[in-house]
């Protein structure tokens, strides 16, 4: 028997929420903000991958070894912690500049479209890259 160590990131944008760990196409656990979990495996290939909702993660194929843990880094999809804040700021930016300085900012309705239909790819058609998991030992 060996382990697989999964160390789950602190982000804002999935921090309520509980992400499903599958082994072998069978739930093993759960896993929290922030939290690190470890799953005991027999020695062999597995197949593992990290859900949340309708979203996953891609499924990573894992030879394990006896004795030697494998460790995996679970996160958002790639800028998530960064798309809201920033579109956000824009739109704070755009209404403080219309309303407070009288100044046409319209242009910056487009830049905050579009970061706000980044996230949607994610939610649709980039379902199984919602979630990220990368083996920390390569």
């Amino acid at each position: 028997m060996t382990k697989i160590i999964i160390e789950r990131s602190s982000e804002w944008n999935n921090k309520a929420r509980e992400i499903g760990i599958y082994i072998d196409r069978e739930k093993a656990g759960t896993i929290n903000d922030g939290e690190t979990q470890e799953y005991e495996v027999e020695n062999g290939k597995h197949e593992i991958f990290a859900k949340i909702d309708w979203c996953r993660s891609q499924k990573i194929e894992l030879n394990t070894i006896e004795g030697k843990p494998t460790v995996l880094k679970l996160t958002g999809f790639k800028y998530g912690a960064w798309i809201l804040p920033i579109c956000t700021g824009i739109m704070s930016f755009y209404f403080l500049g219309k309303y407070a300085l009288k100044i046409d900012l319209n242009f910056l309705i487009g830049f905050a479209l579009i970061g706000f239909l980044y996230p949607l790819y994610y939610i649709t058609l980039g379902k199984n890259n919602y979630l990220t998991l990368k083996n920390k030992n390569l």
